[in-house]
């Protein structure tokens, strides 16, 4: 069954309040009073059972008595009602519907029966169901105001491009009074509840192409429906809008609440930033960060590149902000000749490097800080700019050159000339910082300037426009990809060798090698052996030493059942080696005995990563990569991202992990090419990726650092099968 639209129940013409109460502060009253009073100008019916007037409406006893069908049914009726009224809906051909209804998912088995035959009925329908346990939606703009919070009767925020989109209704609720707090203006706000029909990624699919939403604010407790979420990322990417997300559920605990609280499945944390990562998703830990973000990416224009200037009435101020931009990645070049010849014969003290400290001599001379202002951001060599003018535009005559100085670099970019190319050239953004009131504020952003009181959220900001910036540049330099799926360049089926039988649980690590070399991933020399004559001609073959592996489809990790033995220099070493392997093996009780050995190469080698790939049961194949060996279960930093991956991506994880660094050369190692390690990790991804579902993990740990490049000493691969695996302790 296709998606339904989500326009009747975002845009509807008309609307039925199906549970119409004449208290308004009821839940079936409050959404009758709403729209009433807000100025929807739709069609509005209310449908009680019992008929009569409700709130000087003449209600109509059901759905089936309406003159017409709506667009939008809001539903206010306790759990053992709902079905029947999802049936009305149904027989009435009502195109979407807003269920508040708790007593779902949410609260057991039985409850997710029925909330399961709800959303069955809908879906066939091809009915826009949200929630049910939601507290609605709002369309700002179009006065659609389908909830019962009474958070709205204090006020709306101001008509704005940004749109809320929450899974929690308290949280949505709490987040709406912030926002209108702040003046945030809002478009659109929604709440999915537990999402039987609607998700929050059917909304952002939604907003991304609706043309008066421009930024996105998620709130995400969990995700049923990993393909879909990243189908709306993409979308919303592909058309340049930024998503900002506030994703709890981070820490075990997190995830069992968020769980039990929308009946939403919560993954790990790190693969929802893989997923973020992918799509340029903007990430906030705190309710400030969430709204501060979101008005950034609103009021904010997109600077050019990353050179900043920093321009400060204060020194120690302008260090500050000069920390954060270089955390940021923000590039700080010195204020051209020209301009800091001007600045100096203003104020011979002043400081003409990045941070540009005009001092707080700007209070007796105004126009050393304007001036100086309008040349950074017209001089070209700067993507933004960035103001620390702390009290100044509470002076008048202060205030009033801040004015003329924004002024006059608008006029810039409209009249003036880019010295290198002769063509009209716009003045880079600026970011004011200090003690502005509402009404400086509100003239600043008209202009396109933020306006912010702290100066490091500043290049915070500046940062996040940035990215927002090369995202869209990105999704215009090429064709968007909004499918959201991950797609195998061949069946698993192909990739995986002919030896493993249909019902495997997991390959013996010949098996994984020889997947690997087919992939074009890098392995160590080794062969089989199944007794010690075998083994000692593989050792005179690969040539001394060797390593001697237990060969097991049932044993994941070799080490715990006595079953490697390393650094073998002779036929006597080797010949003792594979016999106290063959009694371990036979000790551990393994599923069909002991099957021989793999016979491999020692690397000379000054360092080990890991690269592995799991199967998420939300998002499909994760790539993931770090510094390796034992110690990475000590807790070392690992990176991940979506499989397949792209080399970009693969090489930005070799970056993030620390294996970069170990790479570009190592207490007198040379350094090894990252475009090379990059290929590498890529190619293991694409082989996750081709095995699909059929894979549940691929580890290549360790993947020996050499002379010559990456080299895969040892790999476990488990399927997704019946088969139980067998690791002793």
């Amino acid at each position: 069954m296709r998606d339904a639209d989500l326009t009747p129940l975002l845009r509807p013409a008309s609307i039925a309040v199906v549970g119409a109460s004449n208290d308004a502060a009821k839940v079936g009253g409050m959404p009758l009073r709403l729209l009433r009073e807000q100025g929807y100008t739709g069609r509005v019916y209310a449908v009680n059972a019992r008929g009569g007037d409700v709130q000087g409406m003449r209600a109509a006893p059901s759905l089936d008595a309406l003159p017409e069908p709506v667009d939008l049914a809001i539903v206010a009726v306790p759990a053992a009602a709902a079905p029947d009224v999802v049936a009305q809906m149904v027989r009435n051909r009502t195109r979407a519907a807003v269920l508040f209804t708790a007593g779902f998912a949410e609260t057991g088995e039985a409850g997710g029966a029925a909330q399961r035959e709800i959303a069955h009925m809908a879906s066939e329908a091809g009915m826009a169901l949200l929630g049910p346990n939601c507290l609605g939606l709002m369309n700002l703009r179009e006065r659609v105001y389908a909830t019962f919070s009474p958070v709205a009767l204090a006020g709306a925020p101001p008509l704005g491009d940004v749109a809320l989109v929450s899974q929690s209704g308290a949280f949505g609720a709490y987040a709406f009074a912030l926002a209108r707090e702040a003046q945030l203006g809002l478009s659109h706000w929604i709440t999915t509840g537990n999402e039987a029909g609607v998700q929050v990624a059917d909304a952002v699919e939604w907003l991304a192409h609706d043309p008066l939403t421009s930024v996105i604010l998620v709130y995400l407790e969990g995700c049923a429906d990993g393909a879909k979420l990243r189908r709306a990322l993409a979308a919303a990417r592909a058309a340049g809008k930024p998503v900002v997300v506030a994703k709890v559920g981070t820490t075990a605990t997190g995830a069992r609440a968020a769980q039990s609280h929308t009946a939403s499945l919560a993954g790990e944390d790190a693969v929802y930033q893989a997923v973020f990562d992918e799509y340029g998703v903007h990430r906030a830990d705190t309710l400030e960060g969430f709204f501060r973000l979101g008005h950034a990416l609103s009021k904010g224009r997109r600077p050019r590149s990353r050179k900043t200037a920093i321009v400060t009435v204060s020194g120690g101020v302008g260090i500050m902000m000069a920390d954060r931009a270089e955390a940021l990645g923000l590039a700080l070049p010195p204020l051209p000749e020209a301009c800091a010849a001007r600045l100096r014969e203003s104020v011979a003290f002043a400081s003409t490097a990045n941070p540009i400290d005009v001092t707080g001599q700007v209070v007796a001379q105004t126009g050393v800080l304007t001036d100086t202002l309008v040349d950074a951001m017209t001089c070209g060599a700067y993507g933004s700019v960035v103001a620390f003018v702390a009290g100044a535009a509470h002076v008048p005559s202060a205030w009033a050159a801040i004015e003329q100085a924004v002024e006059r670099a608008m006029a810039h970019g409209k009249h003036g000339e880019d010295g290198e190319h002769g063509a009209p050239s716009e003045a880079a953004p600026l970011v004011l910082c200090g003690l502005v009131d509402a009404g400086q504020r509100s003239w600043l952003e008209a202009r396109g300037v933020l306006a912010l009181r702290e100066p490091v959220y500043a290049m915070d900001a500046v940062a996040a426009l940035l990215r927002a910036g090369e995202q869209a540049d990105a999704a215009r330099a090429q064709a968007p990809d909004v499918s959201g799926r991950c797609e195998a360049t061949e069946p698993a089926s192909s990739v995986l060798p002919a030896s493993v039988p249909a019902h495997a649980a997991s390959l013996d690590e010949a098996e994984a090698m020889a997947m690997l070399a087919a992939a074009g991933v890098p392995v160590a020399p080794h062969c089989v052996a199944r007794s010690v004559a075998e083994a000692q001609a593989a050792a005179q073959r690969l040539g001394f030493p060797v390593a001697l592996k237990l060969r097991s489809r049932h044993v994941l990790h070799k080490s715990d059942v006595g079953g490697v033995r390393l650094n073998l220099r002779d036929t006597a070493a080797l010949a003792q080696a594979f016999d106290a392997i063959a009694t371990a093996a036979e000790q551990a009780g393994i599923p069909g005995g002991f099957e021989g050995v793999v016979v491999a190469s020692m690397l000379d080698g000054w360092g080990e990563i890991i690269v592995g790939v799991r199967r998420d049961p939300v998002f499909g194949p994760v790539a993931m990569t770090g510094l390796g060996g034992t110690g990475v279960e000590l807790g070392r930093k690992m990176a991940f991202g979506l499989a397949p991956l792209s080399h970009e991506r693969a090489l930005a994880m070799l970056e993030t992990s620390g294996v970069a660094a170990l790479l570009r050369g190592h207490r007198g190692h040379p350094a090894l090419s990252l475009d090379a390690a990059a290929a590498v990790l890529a190619a293991v991804s694409r082989l996750g990726a081709a095995l699909g579902e059929t894979l549940d993990t691929l580890e290549i740990n360790p993947f020996i650092v050499t002379r010559d490049g990456l080299v895969a000493a040892d790999a476990v691969v488990t399927l997704h099968s019946q088969g139980d695996s067998h690791n002793e302790a």
